[in-house]
């Protein structure tokens, strides 16, 4: 599959927020759209993955949560239909609630009733024995670890799971699937998640000067960065660099679609002297993809000061 389907981009951030749950088997959970889509907040969605190396009959496995009891691979309590009883290497079972239309033109594995609370619940993955393999730990406040709803920024993204067992919201930037009204999902179902995708194909950034904190800046001088593109010509990356004044609550605009030339010369004449900065480089590839390096503090100064 090459890059361009991997991903449909859009250039809007969702905050992430991140939890951890214990990983015992190969089966994981790896995704869950709990608020739904825009077409529907009913439309809700699980997927598993198979993150080993040897296939998984899905016989005797379930999904559990509230009173809810989703049987993977055959007819059983909240169960509707199955069409995937085994899932091999990598791959992901896609479940979606009451109906194959919740992601539209994605065809369900596994078609399963019952809601899940907008407030949390524990979600339980269990083997065939009935051990606890998998399970979703919800945050401090007993609400979901990740994920967000329709007053989200933008709203309904799903909860994913890194490779590293943590949860977090889908970044709105690699995104996949349609829901039934033909709208984007902020998810990813079906393919790897988006945290993982950026750190495999976002460009790497290191911000070389200024690198120390506390630096003084004055008159004329040259921001420098390196700037990577692990799978494109680094040329090709558009740079932009930002300001701040309130540790990255605002950020203003210096430069934009700068070639990565690793340096940008720079009058701080016009800044005030005294005041704390930050500065932010931001390196673009033409799919959408990006990284971004900060500054440690710095100050101002005039040579007259």
């Amino acid at each position: 599959m090459n890059r361009s389907m991997r991903c449909m981009i859009t250039m809007s951030v969702c905050v992430t927020v991140l939890g951890l749950s214990a990983v015992a088997s190969d089966l994981i959970i790896s995704e869950i759209a709990w608020a739904g889509t825009a077409a529907a907040s009913t439309d809700e969605w699980i997927e598993l993955q198979n993150a080993g190396d040897v296939a998984v009959d899905l016989t005797g496995w379930q999904l559990a949560y509230g009173d809810t009891l989703i049987f993977l691979g055959e007819v059983e309590e909240n169960t509707i239909e199955v069409r995937t009883t085994t899932l091999a290497p990598g791959q992901f079972l896609l479940l979606e609630r009451t109906d194959d239309s919740t992601i539209s033109d994605i065809t369900a594995d596994v078609l399963y009733s019952g809601a899940l609370s907008n407030a949390g619940i524990l979600v339980e993955l269990r083997d065939p024995e009935g051990v606890v393999i998998d399970s979703v730990v919800l945050g401090e406040e007993g609400g979901w670890p990740a994920g967000c709803g329709s007053d989200g920024e933008p709203p309904y993204c799903t909860m994913e799971r890194t490779h590293l067992g943590e949860w977090t919201t889908n970044n709105a930037i690699v995104i996949n699937g349609l829901d039934v009204a033909g709208n984007p999902l902020n998810g990813t179902p079906g393919q790897p998640n988006s945290v993982d995708v950026l750190a495999q194909w976002a460009p790497s950034v290191q911000l070389t000067y200024p690198a120390e904190a506390g630096v003084i800046l004055s008159g004329m001088t040259y921001i420098t960065w390196i700037a990577v593109d692990p799978d494109g010509e680094s040329s090709g990356l558009a740079i932009a660099i930002d300001i701040t004044t309130n540790a990255g609550e605002d950020w203003n605009r210096i430069i934009d679609n700068l070639a990565n030339t690793g340096t940008f010369p720079w009058d701080t004449t016009a800044l005030t002297p005294g005041t704390t900065y930050q500065l932010r480089i931001h390196a673009t590839d033409f799919e959408g993809y990006f990284g971004e390096a900060t500054s440690p503090l710095f100050e101002i100064a005039h040579s007259e000061d």
